[in-house]
């Protein structure tokens, strides 16, 4: 019972700094423009790695960069703490690592940090766009495809896997999109080739809708292939964020 009671404790000082603290710092993917995520071996956690400073991130971080992950760090202001971890959600990320490969290391579900409503609590008329399966299974592809910068045409075994998991996710999703008026919905090109956005959640959709430019739909899957115009390859998943170029024609 007492280290159940010390165990509460510190959890509760973790919360509490991570509020509060002067500093605080995430490990991004430059193959995402995203928070890195691992899946934890031990207990399959997908988890996302956080410093309370700049030096010890360095010195706890570097197990990933000798593993060739591409990395930096972001700097978590006070203000954007809650905007930050709210955002791992639609992610499919659900704990976080604090201080990884320092003394003090630990970790906590991310749902012990951030509570919001469920479909059932949001006001009636309101739903929710997300497809974290989906997100997540990106990140992971994008992160060990670019990391080396390997070819859609020569994936290993586990990129091919995870490819396969993509296009399951996303044949089951529903997504949002781009429409601007008089004008329709707008293409992105790739090599000579046309692709479609589409945003799996609210937060993509306001980072490529920074100017206002656009109005936003919503479709499943079945009707983004009706919406293809002829010459469109298919389309680019979160192209401000993760970007993966999934082909439909």
């Amino acid at each position: 019972m007492g280290d159940l009671i010390k165990d509460m404790a510190n959890l509760q000082e973790i919360m509490r700094k991570i509020r509060n603290c002067g500093e605080l710092y995430a490990v991004v993917s430059l193959c995402t423009q995203m928070p890195f995520v691992s899946c934890n071996p031990e207990s399959y956690d997908d988890e996302i790695f956080v410093y309370f400073d700049k030096d010890g991130a360095n010195k706890g971080a570097r197990w990933l960069l000798e593993e060739k992950n591409p990395i930096q760090l972001a700097r978590i202001d006070k203000k954007s703490r809650l905007a930050f971890f709210t955002s791992l959600l639609p992610m499919g990320v659900n704990a976080v690592s604090v201080d990884k490969g320092l003394p003090d290391e630990t970790k906590f579900q991310l749902d012990q940090l951030i509570h919001r409503q469920t479909a059932e609590e949001m006001p009636k008329g309101q739903i929710r766009i997300e497809n974290p399966e989906l997100h997540l299974t990106a990140l992971y592809f994008a992160q060990e495809l670019r990391k080396e910068a390997k070819t859609e045409d020569r994936l290993t075994a586990d990129l091919e896997e995870l490819n396969e998991e993509l296009a399951a996710h996303f044949c089951r999703g529903k997504y949002i999109i781009a429409i601007e008026e008089g004008k329709g919905i707008p293409l992105l090109q790739k090599n000579g080739d046309s692709f479609q956005p589409v945003f799996t959640d609210i937060r993509e959709f306001q980072k490529f809708n920074q100017e206002k430019k656009y109005g936003a739909a919503v479709l499943e899957y079945e009707k983004i292939k009706e919406v293809l115009t002829p010459e469109t390859k298919g389309v680019a998943v979160n192209p401000f964020g993760v970007n993966i170029l999934l082909k439909i024609r």
